[in-house]
């Protein structure tokens, strides 16, 4: 409602307006009154009124001084002064102050409902505009995050050239050039094994979010369910290493200040060109697939992995339980690994053997235990065992991969690849379900104005932040872009087939408000609803 406030000396005149109009029936809101300037100013700052009705001649300070010191402080306040006297002088000083109108006494109840009426046309526009320009800004913002997010994978590809890797970035205002590159890999999780989405991740990476904003020489990567990805850079190797040092410290800090959270990075080699930050990364993400055989809560560097095997070297098939090697690894590699980590996986593991994988019975007995592991896990997530047989083959074909290390690391490979893209599958239609869902409720319930992602997540029983990503990944758009286009294709509808206002239209599609309907549409199709109707479908406006 438009909330009015009443500055009037006369106590008649002022319980007249105040109690011979019923407010809400006009959709307005008496918010205050005072009998003159001086007590109506405090009031006035207070209940923040959309109109000011003023008298211009009161004791103690006038309307035109009430005028000019509330528009200081309340700008967008709209002011209407009434006088009985009909001096040109007072109206020209109310137009210089800024009134939207000016009425002469005596004001009948209808001759100022007609002014307010026009005075809060003008007000519900003026809010409808700037209320809903910044809604659908935050909607163009989030698409650009994702967009920007989905840049690392694309760097890091090789595919680029160094120009369209710096316009690529230039895209979303990232400053990419530098003498020195190297990247951090850095991932999160509660230590009770909770989901990933869960309400700590939310508030960890907001923080984080706030603590890399506006920092020169790194640039923050959300790479979702494999966490974070930091490019650093630097001008010489000592201060890259410093700046590396410093901004892990920052990491740490961070994490520590979240109870049960635990962290793992991987640090890449440094490199002179952007465009060989491809070898950062593979550097980088061996180093990061040690979070699948190594306690949490430290960091690896590249150079720093071949000190671990190493210090593996007193493995032997004499002195050892080898089921120790793969039944706890395995799994949870298949649980949470993807497909490009398989390669770097497999060598860590390889090398974490030490010289034993040398020996034909060794491998044996390792690719044996992987398929066993890879075998059950696909068992537990419900995938028939003859589509298992069928993709993976049966132990028999295993027995001629084992004849080299070459031949055994690629069956493992392959072995590992598989059961991540069956996961992948068996997740998607499970995702494909809850979307389903989503999507069947959204239908149902899109005319109503309070439906939310969190309503539509509550009704899935996904966390909100995990609904919200796993809709923008599958479905390619936001949840708050999906619901508009649902109620813009059902008034669209609504316009060809129906004689409605556009005002109920809007209505019918979960839109209260005219302005914003008609806003929203015009920015979703490029023409107004008027316009639509009218035959101009083809017709885009400026």
């Amino acid at each position: 409602m438009v909330k009015i406030f009443l500055a009037e000396d006369e106590k008649i005149v002022r319980e007249g307006i105040k109690n011979g109009i019923p407010w809400e029936k006009y959709g307005f809101e008496f918010s205050g009154e005072a009998p003159d300037g001086e007590l109506a100013y405090p009031l006035i700052l207070k209940t923040k009124p959309d109109i000011l009705l003023t008298d211009i001649r009161m004791p103690f300070m006038d309307g035109l001084e009430l005028a000019e010191m509330v528009k200081k402080e309340l700008p967008d306040l709209h002011i209407m002064f009434f006088s009985g006297y009909d001096d040109f002088e007072y109206a020209k000083r109310a137009l210089k102050i800024g009134a939207a109108d000016y009425l002469l006494k005596p004001v009948s109840s209808s001759q100022l409902l007609e002014a307010l009426d026009r005075m809060s046309k003008a007000i519900m526009q003026k809010k409808s505009d700037k209320g809903y320009k910044i809604a659908f800004c935050e909607q163009q913002e989030e698409r650009k995050r994702m967009e920007r997010d989905r840049l690392f994978d694309t760097i890091v590809s090789g595919k680029l050239s160094l120009s369209e890797m710096l316009s690529k970035g230039q895209e979303h205002s990232l400053q990419l050039s530098a003498s020195m590159y190297n990247l951090i890999l850095f991932q999160t999780r509660v230590s009770d094994n909770q989901e990933q989405y869960s309400d700590m991740g939310v508030i960890f990476d907001e923080k984080l979010k706030r603590e890399f904003e506006g920092v020169l020489d790194v640039v923050l990567f959300n790479r979702l369910s494999e966490g974070y990805a930091f490019l650093m850079m630097g001008n010489d190797p000592l201060e890259l290493e410093e700046k590396i040092k410093s901004h892990l410290g920052k990491l740490v800090s961070l994490v520590g200040s979240f109870k049960d959270m635990e962290y793992f990075g991987g640090v890449g080699t440094p490199v002179c060109r952007l465009s060989e930050i491809r070898s950062s990364f593979k550097a980088a993400s061996k180093a990061y697939a040690g979070r699948y055989m190594l306690e949490y809560n430290q960091i690896l560097r590249a150079d720093e992995v071949i000190g671990i095997h190493e210090d593996s070297g007193n493995i032997s098939l004499a002195g050892i339980d080898m089921t120790k090697l793969s039944r706890d690894i395995v799994p949870n590699f298949l649980r949470n690994g993807s497909v490009p980590e398989v390669r770097y996986f497999v060598e860590e593991y390889i090398e974490a053997c030490g010289n034993n994988f040398e020996s034909l019975l060794f491998r044996q007995y390792i690719l044996m235990d992987v398929y066993l592991a890879v075998n059950e896990f696909l068992n537990q997530l419900d995938i028939d065992q003859e589509q298992v047989v069928k993709e993976l083959g049966d132990a028999k074909a295993m027995q001629p991969c084992t004849g080299s290390e070459e031949a055994a690391a690629s069956y493992a490979r392959d072995l590992l690849k598989k059961a991540i893209v069956l996961r992948t599958a068996c997740s998607q239609k499970k995702y494909r379900q809850v979307l389903d869902k989503a999507k069947e409720y959204i239908l149902g319930h899109y005319k109503d104005e309070n439906i939310s992602l969190n309503v539509v997540a509550s009704c899935v029983n996904v966390s909100p932040n995990h609904f919200s990503t796993i809709f923008s990944q599958e479905i390619g758009i936001t949840f708050v872009e999906y619901l508009t286009k649902v109620r813009m294709e059902a008034a669209r509808e609504l316009l060809l087939k129906t004689d409605y206002r556009t005002s109920e239209i809007g209505y019918q599609v979960g839109y209260k408000d005219p302005h914003y309907f008609s806003y929203l549409f015009k920015k979703i199709h490029g023409i107004t609803p008027k316009a639509f109707r009218s035959g101009g479908e083809h017709e885009v406006e400026a």
